[in-house]
């Protein structure tokens, strides 16, 4: 069985009538494109529609279809609702040869399509192109992504169902940062101030909304263009959770990723556990040790009642606790320990605890007065020194382990494996002096890259004949971004339509759904759908015209019959 060209088509719609009315060629100009295409025909939806309403609180019976479900109507452009959808009729007559089966598939300048090798940016730190996305949702699996949601906020939203669209003719455009993307001429992407641009109408030097993506602390963050700040990913797929009723925003809980990947943030992947719950788990896991900190807590508790009832204590007391915070922070025996505290402190910090500490410090510092005191204390510390501190820095300066071999990939990958330098200085068996060596390196982990403020388009340029096109839905918010490190506008009109059989005749009736949220347009008398040709090497046995189908002959806008 093979794919029908064009004249072919032309041919058999002329000769034995399998197309009426028939447009021999393509018609472009100033309408959405209909008539013979390359292997196709792109047929016309004519002015008939009924478009469903819930304002009855009608159920949707597929075996008994309600007249309150649907409004008629009948005029040159039809509004369907956000995540609603519409009945209609092609323009043309169709006739099946009996060796023939036919596919009909939406129009992509309605769907608005990329390329199948075009990649779309994930949340679980990889991604996927639409071809791949395509095949694998087809065994159940899900895919998470970032769009732009309300007020112009990055989120993380799911991505509904990627799909071949059909063929159409590409522009290639072309980023400032190398990135090739391959889209038909209507696509629409999301400019820097929140527009939304097709790319013909896109120009050199046009800033489009970026996705800016870094590792910090081993956890990936996104930039927000709102307000310059980065943000956790795994905050944001919680976010998601949170929405949609996954659970709920218990106060003292942690965010968990389930399978200890910190750059895999799909949704399913993250729960909410108790803050002390998830401190320990993750000592077993790291270091097959317990510190449960309640009963670290319970005991600090205890002491200090003793302490209030024997005043004479109070200054043994302060000694020893002078003495175990000196092991604490110095003894190797609470190595493991103290590596889990110091990090759960990192994680609790936010990102507006960080600036306003930073604030602080910088506010503190320049004070001269502040300055003096600092430096005399240092001053007045070292000229008590009766040569014992000056003996001890000379001896760790002759014996710091500096390993001159390693080099910025191997400290990225231990910073990114044990989340902070101590961890990774142990892990490396090298002195913390060590990654001052790498200054941009630990500035990238720690989240301190300065960012650019848009991604631009390099340049423009058409791609000759007619290609395989894909996309995919995103209900919540109508666009999605690509691994290219822009966003742009996802499909907003899926049209279903079952296949035409061996001969089977009629007007086609047209499913469109909205799955955008915000009102969708259809124009009458133009392009809607695109019909694929399939002839086989000989004639079936049966034809829908000998089973009698329920559907032979119809003639206007056709509800599911029993």
């Amino acid at each position: 069985m093979g794919l029908k060209p064009d004249h072919w088509i032309r041919r058999m719609a002329l000769e034995h009538g399998m197309i009426e009315p028939f447009v021999e060629k393509q018609v472009r100009e100033g309408v959405i494109s209909y008539g013979v295409s390359s292997y196709g025909y792109d047929l016309r939806v004519a002015d008939e529609f009924k478009i469903f309403t819930n304002v009855f609180s009608a159920v949707v019976d597929p075996k008994n279809f309600s007249p309150s479900s649907f409004v008629d109507y009948q005029g040159d452009v039809c509004i369907i609702p956000p995540n609603s959808f519409a009945l209609a009729r092609s323009m043309e007559y169709f006739r099946i040869p009996r060796s023939v089966l036919t596919v009909c598939v939406g129009k992509s300048t309605y769907a608005r399509c990329f390329r199948g090798d075009t990649r779309v940016a994930l949340v679980n730190g990889q991604s996927a192109s639409l071809e791949e996305m395509a095949e694998r949702s087809q065994q159940g699996e899900l895919f998470w992504g970032y769009s732009i949601g309300q007020f112009g906020r990055i989120i993380v939203t799911l991505l509904e169902q990627p799909r071949w669209i059909g063929r159409d003719a590409l522009l290639e455009v072309t980023l400032d940062n190398d990135s090739i993307i391959h889209c038909t001429p209507d696509h629409e992407f999301v400019t820097r101030d929140g527009q939304l641009l097709p790319a013909h109408e896109m120009r050199p030097g046009q800033s489009l909304m970026p996705l800016y993506r870094q590792l910090a602390r081993g956890y990936e963050t996104v930039y927000q263009p709102v307000n310059g700040q980065l943000h956790p990913t795994h905050r944001l797929a919680d976010e998601w959770n949170l929405r949609h009723g996954i659970y709920a925003d218990v106060p003292g809980t942690h965010r968990h990723h389930m399978d200890f990947d910190r750059r895999n943030n799909n949704p399913t992947n993250l729960t909410r556990m108790n803050a002390s719950e998830h401190i320990r788990l993750h000592n077993q896991e790291t270091y097959g040790a317990e510190f449960d900190p309640d009963e670290h807590s319970q005991s600090i508790r205890e002491a200090l009642e003793r302490l209030a009832q024997n005043p004479e204590w109070v200054e043994r007391y302060s000694q020893a606790q002078s003495d175990r915070a000196k092991a604490f922070w110095h003894d190797d025996r609470y190595a493991t320990i103290r590596e889990e505290v110091i990090q759960q402190r990192i994680l609790s910090w936010t990102e507006e605890r960080r600036q306003l500490k930073s604030e602080q410090m910088q506010a503190h510092f320049a004070d001269p007065e502040n300055r003096a005191i600092i430096g005399e204390r240092s001053r007045a510390a070292w000229d008590r020194d009766d040569g014992t501190r000056r003996s001890q820095q000379q001896s760790i300066a002759r014996n710091i382990r500096l390993r001159e071999e390693i080099t910025a990939e191997v400290v990225r990958a231990a910073l990114d494996e044990t989340g902070s330098i101590r961890g990774a200085a142990r892990l490396l068996n090298c002195d913390r002096a060590v990654f001052r060596r790498f200054p941009e390196v630990v500035r990238a982990f720690k989240g301190m890259k300065e960012q650019p403020n848009n991604h631009k388009v390099a340049s423009i340029r058409e791609v000759p004949g007619d290609h395989d096109v894909y996309c995919l839905t995103v209900p919540e918010a109508g666009n999605f971004a690509l691994d290219a490190g822009v966003f742009v506008r996802n499909c907003g009109l899926i049209v279903n339509v079952t296949p035409f059989e061996p001969e089977w005749e009629g007007y086609v009736t047209l499913e469109i759904s909205n799955t955008t949220p915000l009102p969708a347009k259809v124009y009458a008398n133009e392009g809607l759908a695109q019909v694929l040709f399939f002839e086989g090497d000989s004639e079936c046995e049966i034809s829908y015209a000998d089973k009698k189908g329920k559907y032979q002959k119809q003639t206007g806008v056709t509800p599911p019959r029993l």
